[in-house]
């Protein structure tokens, strides 16, 4: 039986990421900074197994694991220390901590529970009980929010490439079933054809629970097929939102098909969220902030007399995660978008009891402007099925 070669080195973009952080641990004044949030980890490392903490110093990247993933993260990143836990997270973290000397340890309060904070305290406080600590320093740890989240805004080379085949595997499965959507075919039984699809072509899995919302029930954002059988209905709007993972890295697309002759109000409100997104993509650029970006596709709807029915903000971030810095909303804080970032823009009316309309598609901040990842059609004429 052959085994993953071991990877003994840090891959340069890695190194880079790393460097990042441990620039912002000076800023901080910290010795260290735990890594409890998988995709944190899996950022700096390639790391992908579970129930895993990391711990990067100014010389050293720890990594406290147990058996399970022993193999893997040898063969994912082998140039860690790795610690093998036989006993609690706890205890084995506390050891780690006491071999590096830190004595200002950051964590992700965000991410990490009271009761893991706890315990690794205790552990401390056990240590030093018993005269195991050595000459170790006393650990403080310092609760943070938001360090990693801001680090892992601005996408680097390797990630953009990563997120545009995302979106690749994302938009040829939809293409692969859009054909095949029939009047009586029931929510659950298309989603399950797009996630097999969405498998066949190399994702990992999907981003989210894929969305199939059809007629009145298009107009709840975050529907989600339950175990009633709802089929697709003609002359209703049909509204699909999907993605896929692709080596740890997430697309987010939502195209609502018309199926048959809708009514008016709904043809309407499909060319008012086109015209809407298509005035915040043409807005897109460096400088822009997230809260003018979110007014101008809310103007363009408000003005058409929705704007009670655009609840949500125009978009998001995506990476590791389908939901991401920065946020582009109407609230919450305003703040100035980077080459490099990689948002949705994703407008939406919603009329309960008739159906909503949704077009969502994945944007990257360039230099000079925006680039849209995604290319199905947006059009009604393109979204509609006989």
């Amino acid at each position: 039986m052959q085994t993953k070669p071991v990877v003994s080195r840090a891959k340069a973009y890695l190194k880079v990421r790393q460097k990042s952080v441990r620039d912002a641990m000076k800023q901080l004044k910290l010795d260290g900074l735990l890594l409890t949030h998988a995709p944190d980890l899996a950022y700096l490392t390639n790391f992908t197994g579970e129930d895993s903490v990391g711990l990067i110093t100014d010389k050293e990247f720890h990594l406290i694991t147990d058996f399970r993933y022993q193999e893997q993260a040898e063969s994912e990143a082998g140039w860690l220390k790795i610690a093998i836990r036989d006993g609690k997270m706890a205890e084995t973290l506390a050891k780690v901590l006491a071999e590096t000397n830190a004595s200002r340890v950051g964590f992700e309060a965000n991410f990490t529970t009271f009761g893991q904070i706890d315990a690794v305290d205790r552990a401390i406080k056990e240590r030093k009980e018993k005269g195991t600590n050595g000459n170790a320093q006393p650990v403080e740890l310092i609760p943070l929010e938001d360090v990693m989240f801001n680090i892992r805004k601005v996408k680097d080379d390797n990630e953009i490439d990563l997120v545009r085949k995302s979106v690749e595997i994302a938009e040829q499965a939809f293409d692969a079933i859009r054909s095949e959507i029939k009047v009586g075919q029931t929510e659950n039984y298309l989603a399950g054809q797009l996630i097999a699809e969405l498998r066949s072509r190399g994702a990992s899995a999907t981003s989210f629970p894929v969305i199939f919302a059809a007629g009145a029930n298009s107009s709840l954002p975050h529907y989600r097929p339950g175990d009633r059988e709802v089929q697709v209905l003609r002359d209703q709007p049909l509204l699909i939102d999907w993605g896929a993972v692709y080596r740890g890295y997430c697309s987010d697309l939502t195209r609502t098909m018309m199926v048959g002759r809708v009514s008016a109000k709904i043809k309407q409100i499909h060319k008012v969220v086109l015209e809407a997104q298509d005035a915040a993509i043409r807005f897109l650029r460096p400088g822009v902030t997230t809260m003018q970006a979110d007014r101008v596709a809310r103007d363009v709807i408000e003005r058409a007399g929705f704007g009670k029915e655009f609840g949500h903000g125009l978009g998001h971030g995506i990476g590791r995660e389908i939901h991401e810095l920065p946020r582009m909303s109407k609230t919450g804080g305003e703040e100035e978008l980077r080459p490099g970032m990689i948002i949705t823009v994703e407008p939406g009316i919603y009329l309960p009891g008739e159906g909503g309309v949704r077009i969502e598609d994945d944007v990257l901040i360039t230099h000079s402007g925006c680039e849209v990842l995604s290319s199905l059609d947006r059009t009604f004429e393109g979204c509609h099925l006989e």
